[in-house]
């Protein structure tokens, strides 16, 4: 009974069962008075000889004495599983966990709730079980065979819920130009409101997928993805601009798709295709409806941990100005490598054409990125370093006699905090910095922000 194995990992369970009767003892062998220690392991010793229903009794027994008995309480559980009563069995591990705050004893009394739910198929609460038992105890051992458990139950289940959460300041809520003033032939314009503003980003984000039954041939899966951002401005920034608010600059995306993987037996590989369909707000105005197309595939191989590779189509229509409604497609591809001291290297490429009646839109863009996962926590935290480098040219002449041409570089720094657990969650804080050099001043742009958020670690 793997359960049970959990179950006398609990210091004081496992000295009780050490102190337990001989193995060969039976239901019809046990003496007619025990003492509450001693039908605690002699409880404990018919479990592990099948003999369910007398544990059970026996459990019984005990309960009817002190019905916080812990013991009893964990026994009977088991004895009701593997008697098919998974209703009776999750009572009594559910007052298990609240009669006891001996750490090790809660862990297992949620480690068992989880498995008598996985049973039953109830994924989602079983999840949730074992992330309490993750948070009962800080032994890494524990820890760490929960979160494999969780792992398990994760891929079985056919759905998958995740959120994020940030509250994010930046100096450059709007994208404003360093310089507000444009040349074009001997005119300069100047544009009092297209300055930065800086303020603080409330984003929100979830994330939930249903996957069908797999089949030999591969898996189809349908998804939903909403995004929030919500923006507070600085009182600097309201005086740079009087007229502008938060609210303006409000957005709003939900995106559905449906999703095929198609497996490869002979090979570690997969293909995919995707397709989906969003729509987008900003000031509680609608501004975009897109479709897009994806076809990808990815491999692993003896040098490379992972490796993808994919094209792309994407068509938005625009509602708040259709001249900048566009087609955009796409061929990218990423490998991940692992080093020698277990690190991973990201290291990726794209290659962008954007079709479009504005010339505000149409452009191609190159873009490369390159991120390092370093295997050891520093300052006590896991890290992430990324950064990328996109060069855009313009399609058409509007700002002056040559055409806009841009590079923009962004830097990305991420730490989580998994010291500071609850539930498998823990706090973020992600740096970033952008900055983008056009030969078009009105475009010129700069941007630093820190965002504190929750992530699971699980």
């Amino acid at each position: 009974m793997p359960v049970l194995t959990y179950i006398r990992n609990g210091a004081a369970i496992l000295a009780l069962v050490l102190a337990a009767v001989p193995v060969q003892l039976s239901a019809q062998d046990s003496p007619q008075r025990l003492s509450p220690s001693e039908a605690r392991s002699f409880a404990l010793g018919l479990l592990q000889q099948g003999e369910t229903q007398a544990a059970r009794a026996l459990a019984l027994g005990l309960l009817r004495k002190d019905s916080r008995d812990y013991i009893a309480l964990m026994v009977l559980a088991e004895a009701e599983r593997s008697l098919g009563r998974p209703t009776q069995a999750k009572f009594a591990a559910r007052r298990a966990w609240r009669s006891t705050e001996v750490e090790k004893e809660r862990f297992a009394a949620a480690f068992m709730m989880s498995g008598i739910l996985k049973a039953e198929e109830k994924y989602s609460q079983a999840q949730l079980w074992l992330r309490r038992a993750g948070t009962a105890t800080d032994e890494p051992r524990y820890e760490a065979a929960a979160r494999k458990e969780y792992r398990r139950v994760q891929a079985a289940n056919p759905w998958s819920l995740s959120f994020n959460f940030s509250l994010a300041p930046t100096s450059n809520v709007n994208g404003g130009p360093n310089d507000n003033t444009y040349t074009i032939g001997d005119l300069v314009f100047v544009d009092p409101t297209a300055v930065p503003l800086s303020g603080v980003e409330v984003g929100t984000m979830l994330n939930i997928t249903h996957r069908l039954k797999p089949a030999e041939w591969g898996r189809v899966s349908f998804g939903l993805r909403y995004d929030e951002r919500r923006y507070m401005l600085s009182s600097a920034a309201k005086r740079a601009v009087p007229t502008a608010s938060g609210s303006d600059y409000a957005f709003t995306a939900l995106d559905v798709h449906m999703r095929i993987d198609f497996a490869s037996k002979k090979e570690r590989a997969r293909t995919t295709a995707e397709i989906g369909l969003s729509q987008a707000w900003q000031a509680g105005e609608r501004i975009a409806t897109g479709q897009r197309l994806r076809l990808s595939r990815g491999f692993a191989s003896e040098r490379l941990t992972f490796a993808s590779y994919g094209i792309s189509l994407q068509d938005q229509t625009r509602h708040d100005s259709a001249l900048r409604s566009n087609t955009t497609y796409t061929v990218d591809g990423f490998a991940l490598h692992q080093l020698s001291n277990d690190s991973m290297l990201r290291y990726g490429a794209a290659l962008s054409k954007v079709d479009s009646a504005s010339s505000d839109m149409a452009h191609t863009a190159a873009t490369l990125s390159l991120a390092y996962l370093p295997a050891a926590p520093l300052l006590g935290a896991q890290a992430s370093f990324s950064g990328a480098l996109q060069l855009r040219e313009y399609d058409r002449l509007r700002y002056g006699s040559t055409l806009r041409r841009d590079q923009k570089l962004s830097l990305t720094a991420n730490f989580v905090f998994e010291q500071i657990d609850y539930m498998g969650f823990s706090p973020s804080l992600t740096l970033n910095a952008t900055r983008n050099i056009s030969n078009k001043t009105l475009f010129d742009t700069q941007e630093l922000g820190l965002s504190l958020g929750i992530k699971s670690t699980f």
